[in-house]
């Protein structure tokens, strides 16, 4: 498996999240989207800081929110796999939580027993990877508890992802009543997880923040190079 681990190393070393400016996007309606990431639905994905590496699209229908994205770059395509995709909310206002829907949810023990198992191929291991995601990991939903949620949750929260022939594909739903977000426009971020950088960090104190234990973790900027693999991206879209 020394290619896979490859991967890793230059998830590590190549691929960075930094600050970027909210781009303004319109979500196109569409209907009957079956969430099996597949992506034959959807007919075109935006070009993430227009580096290929990776590919995003919103659609939505009176309902429901649906994402969709597509990992080409090889060492995001890992890091999707072993730390999961973000899909967030940013607040508007201050002492507020970000809303926040990761997927894949592996936990370390979950990674250590794939590490020390023999797989004929990278693509098994890939696949084991995902298939021992816990759940999805969820946080600042107002009606939702912040952890873990089962695959067969109530709240009508899904996501599939796959791989074929070195390219991820995913599909997520998010029904719009569990969103808190400001009419007519939302601020969202879309991000592929580093593993490092927690999700979410101890508050300074009680007195300094609204209720919780936790709140967003944003990491520090980044500067910008050539080398550097596009991590998240901001967007600034009307949600009817």
């Amino acid at each position: 498996m020394k290619a896979f681990f490859l991967g890793i190393l230059l998830i590590v070393g190549m691929s960075q999240s930094f600050a970027q400016k909210k781009q303004k996007i319109a979500i196109q309606s569409l209907s009957d989207i079956k969430i099996d990431a597949d992506l034959s639905e959807w007919d075109t994905l935006h070009n993430v800081a227009d580096q290929g590496f990776w590919f995003y699209q919103l659609a939505q229908d009176a309902s429901n929110l649906y994402l969709a994205i597509r990992v080409e770059d090889y060492s995001l395509h890992i890091s999707a796999i072993l730390s999961g995709i973000v899909f967030s909310v940013i607040p508007d206002k201050k002492n507020r939580d970000e809303i926040l829907f990761l997927y894949p949810y592996t936990d370390r023990e979950a990674k250590r027993a794939i590490n020390q198992e023999g797989y004929r191929s990278e693509e098994e291991e890939k696949r084991a990877f995902i298939e021992r995601s816990r759940g999805y990991f969820v946080y600042g939903f107002p009606t939702i508890p912040s952890g873990l949620l089962s695959f067969q949750n109530e709240y009508g929260l899904r996501a599939k992802i796959r791989t074929d022939e070195g390219t991820l594909y995913y599909e997520a739903v998010i029904p719009k009543s569990l969103l808190d977000y400001t009419k007519p426009l939302a601020t969202l971020k879309l991000a592929i997880h580093d593993g490092i950088t927690p999700l979410v960090a101890p508050k300074k104190s009680a007195s300094t923040r609204s209720g919780g234990m936790y709140r967003p973790y944003r990491g520090r900027p980044t500067p910008r190079s050539k080398d550097i693999r596009i991590r998240e991206v901001l967007l600034e879209a009307k949600i009817d």
